[in-house]
């Protein structure tokens, strides 16, 4: 099927599905949406090495695998050839069995304008890699990426430092209760908080925050944050 070119909702819901061929969509070069195409699938367990290697022309991954709550691991270098991607919202929202996210999974994703709900609801999750969003300086929106992920202990001090373009971090650790690290700092080592009200020098103006750190009282600098952000 080399003419087709979205696979929208079109495992959405298979409840059943165990496993995924390998190279399905090997012969499918021009396809520019996969989302919410495993949605839902949530006896499924892992993701074939090289799923998307063909599809080069992919914008949309948003919802992909959200719900697959028997998923524990993500392929490492699962999206690396699909550098057109500008969405990744939703994309393992509420894989609960998710353990890890593997180093550079989104290092060649330089166009990607939202991360927003990705790895929500992912709360068997324990860290985030040190550079998981260094590459892209595109992303206006973090809003709830990790939201509900109770079992996160720890943010890299510049897990943000280089995604100047940001304007949500609405909710991101919203619900992360397990979170004992101080709040990530920018390139001049000052807080992520300080982008919001009047910015600073380097950065886009976060409008909106609300949220952010709700819940997150054992955070080292949790009473420094400012309640408008927490």
């Amino acid at each position: 099927n080399t003419a087709i070119t979205s696979f929208d909702c079109t495992f959405s819901g298979c409840s059943e599905l165990t496993n995924i061929p390998n190279g399905l969509f090997d012969n499918c070069p021009n396809v520019t949406n996969f989302s919410y195409t495993f949605k839902g699938c949530s006896s499924l367990t892992s993701i074939p090495d090289g799923l998307f290697d063909n599809c080069p022309k992919v914008t949309y991954f948003d919802n992909t695998f959200s719900g697959c709550y028997g998923l524990t691991s993500i392929p490492n270098g699962l999206f690396s050839t699909n550098t057109a991607v500008t969405r990744f919202d939703n994309t393992f929202s509420g894989c609960s069995s998710l353990t890890s996210i593997p180093d550079g999974l989104f290092s060649t994703n330089t166009a990607v304008t939202t991360f927003a709900s990705t790895f929500s609801g992912c709360y068997s999750l324990t860290s985030i890699p040190n550079v998981l969003f260094s590459t892209n300086t595109a992303v206006t929106s973090f809003s709830q990426t990790f939201y509900g992920c109770s079992n996160l202990t720890t943010i890299p001090n510049d897990l943000f430092s280089t995604n100047t373009a940001v304007t949500s971090f609405q909710g991101t650790f919203n619900g992360c209760t397990s979170l004992t690290s101080p709040c990530p700092i920018d390139n001049d080592g000052t807080p992520i908080y300080n982008r919001s009200g009047e910015g600073k020098e380097g950065y886009a103006i976060v409008t909106t925050y609300r949220s952010c750190f709700t819940n997150c009282t054992n955070m080292l600098d949790y009473t420094e944050i400012p309640s408008s952000w927490r």
